[in-house]
């Protein structure tokens, strides 16, 4: 169980968008000309996200002290997600990477247009696309190794 829950996308999901929350918390400090002066919400948003990346290292610990043989890499590179352990998974894999390369393909010029269009007005555009190119190719990878999954 705790396996499925470490190797799930919503965890992925869930530390990117933290990330791009802080991020946006933190131009909006620097645009307010103190950088070093956070106020009382930004403050508990950060304790938060430690506590979560906290959580997170401590489950990923618990699971690989229970599984030696099936470790998750809190530094690696490449995703837990992308498990292939077999060649039904590693066509999984490939389909649901291919899918994400085509997503891109189509929403990259997008994003790139909303870009030049919003982004003079405010960063917060900019998080927001991004947020949104991010939360599209989890949808997507999700999406598309559920369907190939199941069968």
């Amino acid at each position: 169980m705790l396996s499925r829950i470490m190797r799930s996308p919503f965890i992925s999901t869930t530390l990117f968008l933290a990330t791009l929350g802080d991020i946006y918390l933190l131009m909006k400090v620097i645009e307010a000309g103190e950088p070093y002066r956070l106020s009382t919400m930004q403050q508990i948003y950060n304790y938060c996200l430690i506590a979560l990346l906290v959580l997170w290292a401590t489950l990923v610990s618990i699971h690989n002290r229970k599984n030696p043989k099936d470790r998750i890499s809190p530094w690696g590179i490449v995703p837990s997600e992308l498990r292939e352990v077999d060649e039904g998974q590693q066509w999984i894999t490939f389909k649901a990477c291919r899918n994400v390369y085509i997503y891109y393909s189509y929403s990259l010029p997008l994003a790139a247009l909303a870009a030049i269009l919003f982004i003079p007005s405010s960063y917060f555009s900019a998080v927001i696309i991004f947020g949104l190119l991010g939360l599209g190719q989890y949808l997507v990878y999700s999406l598309t190794n559920w369907k190939y999954s199941r069968v």
